[in-house]
């Protein structure tokens, strides 16, 4: 167990990281503005698992791998981008949505956000790297490694979810005060072009040095 000095850094450290906007919150914000909490909230128990897993995959050594292998990165990137470049048009194209009471709104399933989520986060090379240079400045050789990256990764993943959570509260609640359709459409345009943003730096992303 990492002790309280390095949990605090850890935790500080954790959530500068995770407060800045991104792909997953760009994805999260647009999709709590268009469809409301009930949708974000399964894309970010997605993006939870999703970083489990990367996490997982790279202090299992997955990373290594993807470093030392060019196939093996490239291969993942491609997915990845494509995924990015997927979801962005679908954020491009989508229209806007009438939240007055008893209007027909398009709303995803659960099962659909939670798979948005879980694979944009997984599909990416680089959150793997991420965690393999993140997570280990933190661990302490001279104690037992995995219970230290068991408690690290899960205090990850869950200061992820209050982050996205809280993004997700605020643009609900600015999506069903403003109501407008003309917000929808922003924010839905801006977050597409972010994501695929993404996606074009993933594309051309290069496999570190080892």
């Amino acid at each position: 167990m990492p002790e309280l000095a390095t949990l605090s850094v850890f935790l500080t450290a954790s959530f500068l990281l995770l407060i800045v906007p991104g792909p997953t919150i760009a994805l999260v914000i647009s999709k709590s503005v268009a469809q409301g909490r009930r949708v974000a909230l399964p894309m970010i128990l997605g993006i939870a698992a999703g970083g489990a897993v990367a996490a997982t995959l790279a202090l299992a050594g997955v990373s290594v791998i993807l470093m030392a292998s060019s196939s093996a990165f490239n291969v993942l990137k491609l997915l990845g981008a494509l995924y990015l470049f997927y979801m962005g048009f679908k954020l491009l194209t989508a229209k806007p949505q009438d939240f007055s009471e008893g209007s027909n709104r398009t709303v995803d399933t659960a099962y659909r956000s939670f798979r948005d989520g879980f694979l944009v986060m997984l599909f990416n090379p680089k959150g793997i790297l991420f965690f393999a240079a993140f997570v280990p400045q933190f661990i302490d050789p001279e104690s037992a490694y995995a219970p230290q990256a068991i408690t690290l990764v899960s205090l990850f993943v869950l200061t992820g979810v209050l982050v996205d959570t809280g993004y997700a509260l605020l643009a609900s609640k600015a999506g069903d005060a403003i109501n407008s359709l003309k917000l929808q459409l922003g924010v839905s345009r801006t977050a597409g072009a972010a994501i695929i943003g993404a996606g074009i730096v993933t594309l051309f992303a290069k496999r570190p040095e080892i």
